[in-house]
């Protein structure tokens, strides 16, 4: 299958690019550092020619104080560019980068836990609201197109190298400023897999898909009961009540993730990633 890869120099963009070819994927690079622009919708529809699938990376990856106009702008109107140039080019799926910020995380507590790709999306800062209005142009293009969307949701990201310092700690922070993150992280490799996976999984029922992404148990020593009772203890579970006293289980619900792709993480906090 020949599939267009924006963002294919970044952080999540190289060992996706690995995954794709890997799996037996011809794939075409589209970058700002090789000097394509996802702004530029003639230039996205010329790179989606001929091409199968795009898996759409390309964007500015969190909040900028100093630009949150442009975080809105590259974000938003990029994956407009991305969805008008596969209905132009007769691309069969794009599968886009969202984000577990597109559910307000880090922004306000969750309604319940785990939280799950039924929570509702509540974002209000530009980076969250870019992921949450491109997952919602995905879904407007595939009722309104017939092309298949698929909205990836990782946590908070960890590079391999980052699991060397984490090793030497037994717990990942509170963001600071902000609301608790759950404990939820995910290696860019398992991202790299689900992204590949993705491309050519059996279409969702609908056509269209939110999944989360994230490791399976949470990024502590602790239980995951002992670090909702410090952090979140007026958050209620949702029905079969909280996990067994001493499990360390993720406290994102990846099950839609399992189904749809068949995706499974490699890599556990526990285990430090595999160092």
């Amino acid at each position: 299958m020949r599939v267009l890869l924006t963002g294919d120099r970044g952080i999540l963009g190289r060992p996706t690019r690995a995954a794709l070819e890997r799996d037996g994927h011809a794939v075409v690079g589209f970058d700002l550092a090789a000097g394509d622009d996802i702004r530029d919708a003639a230039a996205v529809r010329a790179a989606a020619a001929g091409c199968d699938a795009i898996v759409h990376l390309a964007g500015i990856p969190g909040d900028r104080e100093e630009i949150p106009d442009q975080v809105m702008a590259v974000n938003v109107s990029g994956t407009w560019n991305v969805l008008l140039a596969a209905a132009a080019e007769g691309v069969r799926r794009v599968v886009h980068a969202s984000s577990g910020k597109a559910l307000g995380m880090l922004e306000r507590n969750p309604r319940y836990l785990p939280i799950d790709d039924a929570h509702p999306g509540l974002p209000g800062r530009p980076y969250g609201l870019s992921k949450w209005l491109s997952e919602e142009m995905c879904e407007a293009v595939t009722r309104a197109q017939g092309i298949e969307t698929i909205c990836l949701r990782p946590v908070f990201v960890v590079e391999p190298p980052q699991w060397k310092e984490f090793a030497l700690i037994p717990e990942l922070g509170p963001a600071r400023g902000a609301a608790w993150h759950l404990g939820v992280f995910v290696d860019a490799r398992d991202v790299a897999d689900a992204f590949s996976l993705a491309v050519s999984c059996e279409a969702p029922e609908s056509g269209h898909a939110r999944l989360l992404l994230c490791g399976d148990d949470v990024a502590s020593d602790r239980s995951a009961v002992a670090l909702v009772e410090e952090h979140l203890p007026d958050v209620p579970w949702r029905d079969g009540g909280p996990p067994p006293a001493g499990s360390r289980a993720a406290l994102a619900d990846c099950s839609e993730a399992r189904d749809v792709l068949g995706w499974t993480p490699r890599h556990r906090w526990d285990g430090r990633g595999g160092y």
